[in-house]
C-alpha cells in the first residue's frame, strides 16, 4: 500500500497519457472499436484516482486539505450518481432514470475537473511528503 501511495502521480500520469493517446489514435484513425477503449480507459482514471484519493484522505498522514474535502464530495456524489443511474436503468426504474439521465451533464462537467484536481493533489502530496522527509533527516 505504501508503494501505491508513494507513486500515485506517476501511476496517475500514465493512465492518463494512455487515455490521451488512445484518444489522439481514435481521431486519426477513426476506428469504432477505440471508442469502447477510451470509456474504459475513463472509467480506469476514475477507478485509481478515487480509490488512491480514498486511500489518502482516510490516511492520517496526508493533510485534509479543501482542496482534498472538495475532490472527495464531487467525486463521491459522481460515483453515486453513476451507479444509482445504473441501477435504475437495469431494474428501469424510468422516473429515476430519467433524473439522472439530467445529471449526466453535470458529471461530463465535472469528470475532467475532477482529474486535473486529482492529479494536483497528488503533485501537492508528493512534494509535502519530500519536505517532511527532508526535514526529518535534518534533523
Amino acid at each position: 500500500m505504501k508503494t501505491i501511495l508513494t507513486y500515485d502521480s506517476k501511476i496517475q500520469q500514465g493512465v492518463i497519457l494512455l487515455f490521451v493517446l488512445t484518444l489522439f489514435i481514435a481521431i486519426l484513425t477513426e476506428k469504432e472499436f477505440l471508442a469502447f477503449a477510451i470509456i474504459i480507459e475513463f472509467f480506469l482514471i476514475a477507478i485509481v484516482q478515487y480509490t488512491l484519493n480514498i486511500i489518502k484522505f482516510f490516511n492520517k498522514k496526508y493533510i485534509r486539505t479543501d482542496s482534498r474535502k472538495v475532490y472527495m464530495f464531487l467525486s463521491t456524489y459522481v460515483v453515486i450518481g453513476v451507479f444509482i443511474w445504473i441501477l435504475a436503468c437495469v431494474f428501469y426504474v424510468k422516473s429515476l432514470k430519467d433524473i439522472f439521465e439530467i445529471l449526466v451533464f453535470t458529471w461530463l462537467i465535472l469528470s475532467p475537473i475532477l482529474i486535473l484536481q486529482s492529479l494536483c493533489i497528488s503533485f501537492f502530496d508528493a512534494n509535502n511528503n519530500e519536505e517532511v522527509i527532508n526535514e526529518n533527516i535534518n534533523h
